[in-house]
């Protein structure tokens, strides 16, 4: 039977990820055909930037797809289907901030965990709430499927504002590249892993990982090749350094605990004195991104603007994000059932944490949204870890919400990365300043 055709929203279509998702839709077009795409930014110089290589690839690959680029809310999201949303609030340069700043005070300076993903948090869940009341006045119905980061503390304060709304899937790509890598290490196709996994977004850990075609759990065979081995990202010869010690972390935190295997992001929350050591307070992250991916896909742009044509230009593509966006919008739009780890209310699938909790878990994707797989209860340990960081998340969004500094205090200090109520004033009266255009606290 052909498949229904889709109209799909980009927001955020000024970053520098887009034009890999574009290939990604490309490279789908078979299983998820489109309609019509519509690119949105709220500053329409970054889509410029962009606007000639996206226009041309389409015209070569898609043709039939009508394609629009806006920063007008109407004609982004009336009778839209599918809302990708990919925005960063406060671009490159309130992230470098956020890196930076906290490295003064010897924290962790990461943009989506400790302090930096605490100041990031509190710009994106107002341009986030704003975003879906917008969708939702023009277009009711629409899937809004949101990578916005940071994602544990963003898909908190969706879920608060909007309690009913049934259609917004908050998802990561972080477990989709580690079972790319698990994939690659254990020499099998990743579609043929089913995980299992349990915990917050960037804070959980894989406990299953069955391989479809036999049902086996793959899971010691894998854990056992790192007992010996580093573990590596899939793509390990593009990374830079950083990342390649953010991989090779996981092996450190599974020789204190075995059980389960960690998300990567675990590390700073583990080590954060060793990550602070190893971090160049002058060069951080944001800087790798803009001398990196940012720098390359806007030369590869700006050629493709100069020659007016494709000639010699690569399709760019999305291996992880991109694809898994698209994966994610078919599975809901054919009701294929398909498996990803994704971020759901608790409501019981582990008993012995908060029901409002907006937990990590695998589940079945369908056209009515998620259906998770229950976890049962958690050890005392992955509880009380648990525990501390969804409070940091709450008092996080509640601080955002309400404007209040007391709140936002108390979320820092639970912070592991964090502890100290000193440092945790400190910096954030630091952040507070640097942020004063985006959120004021009192």
């Amino acid at each position: 039977m052909e498949r229904k055709k889709q109209v799909v929203t980009i927001v955020g279509a000024g970053s520098t990820r887009i034009p890999a998702l574009i290939g990604s839709l490309i490279n789908y077009k078979d299983r998820f055909p489109l309609k019509k795409l519509v690119l949105f930014d709220i500053d329409i110089k970054r889509i410029e930037a962009l606007q000639d290589y996206i226009r041309l690839t389409m015209e070569k690959y898609c043709p039939e797809v009508e394609l629009v680029f806006t920063d007008k809310d109407e004609e982004a999201y009336i009778d839209t289907d599918y809302v990708f949303c990919n925005m960063r609030a406060g671009n490159f340069e309130m992230r470098g901030l956020d890196e930076k700043i906290p490295l003064k005070y010897d924290l962790v300076g990461q943009e989506t965990c400790g302090p930096g993903g605490f100041a990031y948090g509190m710009r994106s869940i107002g341009a986030m709430i704003d975003m879906v009341k917008k969708v939702r006045e023009y277009a009711p119905e629409a899937w809004i499927l949101n990578y916005t980061n940071p994602a544990a503390i963003v898909a908190v304060a969706l879920d608060k504002a909007f309690p009913d709304d049934k259609k917004i899937l908050n998802i990561c790509d972080q477990p989709y590249s580690m079972i790319k890598s698990f994939a690659k290490i254990l020499e099998v196709d990743m579609y043929d892993i089913e995980p299992r996994f349990f915990g917050l977004n960037h804070f959980g850990w894989f406990t299953k990982l069955y391989y479809t075609p036999t049902g086996e759990d793959l899971l010691p065979k894998l854990k056992s090749f790192l007992s010996g081995h580093e573990f590596k990202p899939y793509n390990a010869e593009q990374r830079e350094a950083s990342w390649l010690k953010t991989y090779k972390n996981v092996n450190k935190i599974m020789s204190f605990f075995p059980e389960y295997l960690p998300n990567t992001y675990l590390q700073y929350y583990f080590f954060p004195d060793e990550i602070v050591k190893d971090s160049d307070p002058n060069y951080t992250r944001a800087d790798e991104a803009l001398n990196g991916r940012e720098r390359e896909v806007l030369e590869l742009c700006k050629k493709v603007k100069e020659q007016n044509s494709l000639e010699g230009i690569p399709l760019l593509t999305g291996a992880v994000h991109g694809n898994m966006m698209v994966e994610v919008a078919e599975s809901i739009a054919y009701d294929l059932k398909k498996v990803f780890v994704i971020m759901t209310r608790n409501e019981g699938i582990i008993p012995n944490l908060p029901e409002d909790a907006m937990i990590e878990v695998a589940g079945e994707l369908t056209k009515y949204g998620v259906v998770a797989y229950k976890v049962g209860e958690i050890g005392t340990f992955y509880k009380g870890l648990m525990e501390c960081q969804y409070a940091y998340e709450k008092l996080t969004v509640e601080a955002c919400l309400e404007s209040n500094y007391e709140k936002a205090l108390q979320a820092l200090t639970l912070n592991r990365t964090i502890v100290n109520p000193v440092k945790a004033k400190a910096v954030l009266d630091d952040l507070m300043e640097a942020n004063k255009d985006y959120w004021y606290l009192k």
